[in-house]
Parts: structure tokens; C-alpha cells; sequence
């Protein structure tokens, strides 16, 4: 057991899902609903995992830049990507003091 982290994922996954199963339906957990509960224990354990691979990864500087630049490729084109799918339609209104000019 060198490096524990996957090992402490997986308790803060298996402690929030508990949270969520005795208090899910009772209303707010910690001050959040459980929805916000429930996404930020996901994010808190993206975060540790990545966190881990670029601080407990490879020792050359190099590898870790070479590791962030990549992680935040994969974070930027996830996000393009959402963005792009799930973006409300665009709705042209034209303003009624507009003047329409043709040449």
C-alpha cells in the first residue's frame, strides 16, 4: 500500500453514497440539496484523483507539465463539447425601432 488515494476515493464514494441513501430524501444534506451533495462529492473525488496523478506521478517536471497540459485538454474539449450539444436555441427578435435599409 504505497500510495493510498485510490483507497480514499473509494471511501469518500462509498461514505456519500451511504449519506445519500439514509438522507436523500429528507430534504438538504450538509446545507446543499442532494443533488448539489451528490455532485459535489463526484467532483471532490475527480479532483482528488487527478490531483494524485500529478503530485504522486512521475518525478521530472517535464511529465507533470506534460500531464496538466493533457488533463486540461481532456477539461477544455469536455466542456467545448457540452456547450456545444447543449446550448439553447438562439431566437432572432428584431428590435421595432430598427430601420431596414436596402441598397
Amino acid at each position: 500500500m504505497r500510495q493510498p488515494v485510490l483507497y480514499i476515493a473509494v471511501a469518500i464514494l462509498v461514505v456519500t453514497t451511504g449519506i445519500l441513501l439514509i438522507f436523500g430524501g429528507s430534504g438538504d444534506i450538509a446545507g446543499l440539496a442532494p443533488a448539489e451533495f451528490a455532485n459535489a462529492a463526484y467532483l471532490s473525488i475527480f479532483a482528488l484523483l487527478i490531483g494524485a496523478s500529478l503530485a504522486l506521478g512521475r518525478h521530472r517536471i517535464n511529465a507533470r507539465l506534460w500531464h496538466i497540459a493533457v488533463w486540461l485538454a481532456v477539461f477544455l474539449a469536455l466542456a467545448a463539447g457540452y456547450r456545444w450539444f447543449n446550448q439553447p436555441p438562439t431566437i432572432f427578435v428584431p428590435d421595432e425601432g430598427a430601420r431596414s435599409t436596402s441598397i
